[in-house]
């Protein structure tokens, strides 16, 4: 049970995804499946996303580091300073770098090309989970414990936009053609749209248990329970 998790199309359409219980998937377009073990043991391999420099960047939430595997499959880790950080969101990003969420420490993280790992502080106890470069070159994240959604610079400052809608659960955050930020609502079966400027408006869905989510859910109860 391998149990893919992130995923992300690298160079020439390669498919790349995160195995929780292993390490790094790679399909090629003609089918072939290649498996490459983390080097650390049952470290939680999470999101995943492509750099700058051609290779794939990841998240490892049990063991608090960013790996970075080559299109040959060389993984090199690179470990996160504030201990039990638990990674999990990582998205490439204007200035050259990897930006990720640190769940479990309440940060962002930020890594360069070389590993070096810089860390910017959110509100303790919120959660951040899933991130993503907004239309500003900006990068908006939520934070599904303290009901925002938080928006950071690449020079470290911070902005958070508290949900409306008391316990609802930010999870999963993409940009739209609209030149805003969307986002789901998990326990308030809601979606959210939030404009560069701050403006934040939710669209109820018609089922009442609908539970829009994204796969961060998962790791999000493990998280909670630690």
């Amino acid at each position: 049970d391998r149990q893919p998790f992130g995923i992300t199309i690298g160079a020439e359409g390669t498919v790349w995804f995160t195995e929780y219980r292993s390490g790094i998937g790679r399909l090629r377009p003609g089918g072939q499946i290649a498996d490459f073990p983390a080097p650390t043991a049952d470290s939680g391999p999470y999101g995943i996303a492509g750099g700058p420099d051609g290779n794939l960047w990841f998240t490892e939430f049990r063991a608090g580091n960013i790996g970075r595997i080559t299109p040959t499959g060389v993984i090199t880790e690179f470990g996160i300073p504030t201990p039990n950080s638990g990674p999990t969101g990582i998205t490439g990003a204007r200035d050259g770098a990897l930006w990720f969420t640190e769940t479990t420490a309440g940060k962002i993280g930020r890594v360069a090309l070389d590993g070096t790992i810089t860390e910017f502080p959110v509100t303790a106890g919120s959660g951040p989970v899933s991130i993503v470069v907004g239309p500003d070159d900006n990068l908006w994240f939520t934070e599904h414990v303290g009901n925002k959604v938080g928006r950071i610079t690449t020079d470290g400052v911070l902005t958070e936009f508290v949900v409306p809608t008391a316990k609802a659960d930010p999870l999963g955050i993409a940009a739209g053609a609209d030149g805003n930020l969307w986002f789901t609502e998990h326990a308030a079966n809601r979606i959210g749209r939030l404009t560069p400027g701050g403006m934040l408006t939710e669209f109820r869905l018609s089922r009442a248990d609908s539970q829009p989510r994204s796969e961060e859910r998962r790791v999000g109860k493990e998280c909670r329970s630690r």
